[in-house]
């Protein structure tokens, strides 16, 4: 039996995260260090679907979706996406899938599409608090600038050229972090009960990513790794970060790079500055992380 097949990328939050979740401007992009492959195949039984046991919650919500009539098939899933790294492996398994069901029922679903879905079911199957950027720059794949200030939910998109991007390394904590949903209900809760303060501190994140876009068009590494140090930051401030959770950006920075989480999991992206050497960051972190040095963003998402 010939098996459909989906694939999903990894992504980093480059500039302007978290504050997707909150109306804002965020830059990402797919990378491809790391891929999330699901596969569909009919079985000759009419027994319900089968799961991959580890991610069945996911698998199956992502068939009820798009196809609760699905008849007698089977789903698979392999990934190599670090555990809650921070670097959107659930979102990852779920675009996988549906695009395996897609190719497999011949569904029609366009890109963002698939994004929304995702979403939905993140957010209301799952009841995790998550902002649109994960599934749309998955969707989408490549460099992206995104813009959810509109009345769309999932955003305006612009593409940009991912040669347009500085040496990059990742690294993440070899130990999984907290989930994303659980770092980000607090701060959830303050938003919506009306937090004037927190309200104008999210929106800097906005300004943060137009910087950094601006830069990356001029070619200005600088100033787009300034952007980067100051996404962190901000940050910092709002929310609760100990110095353990700190120490990869503080390691890449004694080092001479400019760095942040890539999400909420632990893994940070690196920049190194003009005149410092990406090996020489990457050598800084690896006795407390794992690193991927020289990260490529993925045209194809």
């Amino acid at each position: 039996m010939t098996a459909s097949i989906g694939r999903a990328r990894a992504r980093i939050g480059l500039l302007g995260n978290p504050g997707d979740l909150y109306g804002g401007k965020v830059l990402a992009a797919t990378i491809d260090t790391f891929e999330t492959v699901a596969t569909v195949t009919d079985t000759v039984s009419s027994a319900p679907a089968s799961f991959q046991p580890d991610v069945a919650d996911l698998q199956r919500l992502a068939v009820a979706r798009v196809a609760p009539s699905k008849g007698a098939i089977a789903l698979g899933l392999t990934t190599d996406v670090p555990l809650r790294s921070g670097l959107s492996g659930s979102s990852a398994i779920l675009l996988a899938t549906l695009r395996a069901l897609d190719a497999h029922l011949d569904l029609g679903l366009a890109p963002l599409e698939m994004a929304q879905i995702a979403w939905d079911i993140e957010r209301e199957d799952l009841g995790l608090v998550a902002g649109p950027q994960d599934r749309v720059i998955q969707a989408l794949g490549g460099l992206q600038y995104m813009d959810f200030s509109g009345p769309d939910d999932i955003g305006v998109h612009e593409s940009l050229d991912p040669d347009l991007l500085p040496p990059l390394l990742v690294a993440w904590p070899k130990e999984p972090g907290t989930p994303s949903g659980d770092v980000h209900r607090a701060l959830w809760e303050r938003w919506s009960a009306g937090d004037s303060a927190l309200r104008q501190s999210l929106a800097g994140f906005a300004e943060i990513a137009d910087t950094g876009r601006q830069a990356l068009l001029d070619r200005n590494t600088t100033t787009f790794c300034d952007a980067v140090d100051a996404n962190f930051n901000l940050r910092r401030s709002i929310f609760t970060l100990d110095d353990e959770q700190a120490t990869l950006v503080t390691a890449a920075r004694a080092a001479g790079a400019a760095a942040k989480f890539c999400g909420s999991g632990g893994a940070i992206v690196a920049v190194p500055r003009p005149g410092t050497s990406l090996d020489a960051v990457a050598d800084s972190l690896e006795s407390g992380a794992s690193v991927c040095r020289r990260v490529r963003a993925s045209i194809t998402p």
